[in-house]
């Protein structure tokens, strides 16, 4: 019996032995408790009321015939749509529900989000729900795992921008090229994003190991503002910066010309 089955079963709330026995059931019905219970390996003693279990969930089906009750699975097809169906009214009314009782204060804490996959699934969170303006920082090859979301929202109306060091095509969105190098926007590997949606709360992820990655997500107006403030001005300083050439140094106070002919890096000499 196929280990890769049952446990995605399991994931849907099945048992492992209720796994075993619909599964059981899928490769040989109608068939009896008995026969099944020989057939997968389910205990005689727990093989009726898995059955019964199966049954009240939809899952399995019962006849009589031949003078004992046997039983059949319900096709998966009709399962999963029934299964998907109450998973997504669960969900729906569970974000009611849980948004009814949830207060705005812990909202201005600063939160961490560890691994790389739950940092992206906040972005495209955040990017699915803006309605008005989207500013990304981010690496080339990291894109592709928000572009359909991006695209969606440049469907929606919604303003993107995206800065970048790379030339990407995203129609209807506008991509700015900065001259940083990758390392300023995201250690090699290149997760490292910042992402403003709605001028109301802020993604920031980074690497901090070649196999860990982490984020803090605020909806701290402060936080906010310092990253979308970074990100329509700041990263323009060295094309700034390169045109005024050595007249920056008149405006710029000396203990802080280090700071600045890094950001500018190779553009002119520090």
């Amino acid at each position: 019996m196929r280990n890769d089955l049952i446990e995605r079963l399991m994931r849907l709330g099945f048992s492992e032995y209720e796994a075993k026995a619909y599964i059981g059931l899928l490769r040989k019905n109608p068939i009896t408790g008995y026969e099944l219970s020989k057939l997968t390996g389910v205990p005689r003693s727990m093989i009726y009321e898995v059955l019964g279990k199966l049954t009240a969930r939809g899952a399995a089906m019962t006849l009589r015939q031949e003078g004992a009750t046997k039983y059949a699975p319900v096709p998966p097809e009709s399962l999963l749509d029934h299964l998907r169906h109450e998973h997504e009214s669960l969900v729906t009314s569970l974000k009611e529900d849980l948004a009814a009782i949830t207060t705005g204060s812990d909202l201005d804490y600063v939160w961490n989000i560890e691994g790389q996959e739950n940092i992206l699934a906040r972005a495209r969170e955040m990017i699915t729900r803006a309605t008005d303006s989207i500013y990304l920082s981010i690496l080339p090859d990291t894109l592709s795992d928000l572009r359909p979301a991006l695209e969606a929202a440049v469907e929606r109306g919604v303003r993107v921008v995206i800065y970048t060091t790379g030339d990407l095509d995203l129609p209807g969105g506008r991509v700015v090229v900065t001259p940083l190098s990758e390392e300023a926007l995201g250690q090699a590997g290149g997760l490292g994003l910042i992402l403003v949606v709605d001028g109301a709360e802020v993604l920031i992820g980074e690497w901090i190991s070649p196999t860990q990655a982490r984020a803090s997500w605020t909806r701290s107006p402060l936080f906010v503002f310092i990253a979308e403030h970074h990100l329509r001005t700041d990263l323009y300083l060295p094309q700034i910066l390169t045109i005024l050439g050595e007249r920056a140094r008149e405006v710029i106070q000396e203990e802080d010309w280090e700071v600045f002919a890094r950001a500018m890096e190779s553009h002119i000499d520090g």
